[in-house]
């Protein structure tokens, strides 16, 4: 019985976190400094990729390409935000971002981010948030992160 009940818990947690509007897929980072990825969107949903930056790296910059392939008009929002206003942005609050694309088929960006803590990791996430309610949506993104090596704690 405590076995089923156990099974259960895990089960609803599952459908739970898949129900939630976004999803994380990926990571750049000081050891993967260069993406190139293909994902799709669901309808109304977004999609998030974490930038961690860590305590060492001085001089970031973040160059992205990304274009909606194919679904209904093409068209997506992109931006780029930090953690604290990730969590506004899921929430459906107000939020403010380092880029934002507007609702577009294309776009290219080269964004300054820095590390807000000296001993800890900074996280931004890059977004791709599908308006449509109705279409699916491919898009293809290139990520690349330059940066300084500089001291830290680690």
């Amino acid at each position: 019985m405590k076995k089923m009940y156990l099974s259960l818990l895990v089960l609803l947690a599952v459908l739970w976190i898949s129900a939630c509007g976004g999803s994380t897929k990926g990571v750049i980072n000081a050891e993967n400094n260069k993406v190139e990825k293909n994902e799709t969107l669901k309808a109304g949903e977004f999609y998030q990729y974490e930038i961690v930056i860590e305590d060492k790296m001085n001089a970031i910059s973040v160059e992205g390409e990304w274009r909606v392939l194919d679904g209904g008009d093409r068209k997506a929002n992109v931006f780029v935000m930090d953690e604290e206003n990730f969590l506004k942005f899921d929430k459906g609050e107000q939020f403010k971002n380092y880029y934002s694309s507007g609702e577009k088929i294309t776009d290219n960006f080269k964004i300054r981010l820095v590390g807000k803590y000296k001993t800890a990791k900074t996280l931004y996430y890059l977004i791709f948030d599908n308006p449509s309610e109705e279409d699916d949506k491919k898009v293809e993104f290139k990520l690349l992160m330059d940066y300084e090596w500089g001291e830290g704690t680690r």
